[in-house]
């Protein structure tokens, strides 16, 4: 295993998050929509950790409306959202070591943390 260097291994740990997500029944259906729709999510996500871990100032717009959106579909449970985080701290095990894999798993997490309690409010 190595550390995360640069985009190339962020485009990695993404895709085969996906690749995941995408063999999984409960996740699958959450993550359907048109080929183009599928190219700006991944684009977005690539710059999103991109600019987490490296600074650079790739991604713009907030997190949030996508999530509120999808919700409205697809519901985003706290179970979902934890199966989710299971697959996020899986590939990074899988891909990386290090303080940037750690980076990542707890930003993932803390993130999701907030977007669930934004989404599923009792």
């Amino acid at each position: 295993m190595k550390e995360i260097e640069n985009r190339t291994d962020i485009i990695n740990l993404v895709n085969k998050f996906y690749e995941y997500v995408h063999a999984d029944p409960k996740m699958a259906p959450v993550f359907v929509m048109p080929p183009e729709q599928w190219e700006r999510h991944l684009e977005r996500t690539y710059n999103f950790w991109d600019n987490w871990l490296f600074q650079t100032g790739s991604y713009k717009g907030g997190l949030m409306w996508a999530h509120i959106e999808k919700n409205q579909s697809h519901p985003i449970t706290t179970e979902l959202f934890e199966h989710w985080l299971s697959h996020w701290f899986r590939t990074v095990d899988e891909l990386f070591t290090g303080e940037k894999a750690e980076f990542l798993k707890s930003k993932a997490l803390e993130l999701g943390q907030i977007m669930n309690a934004k989404l599923n409010r009792q």
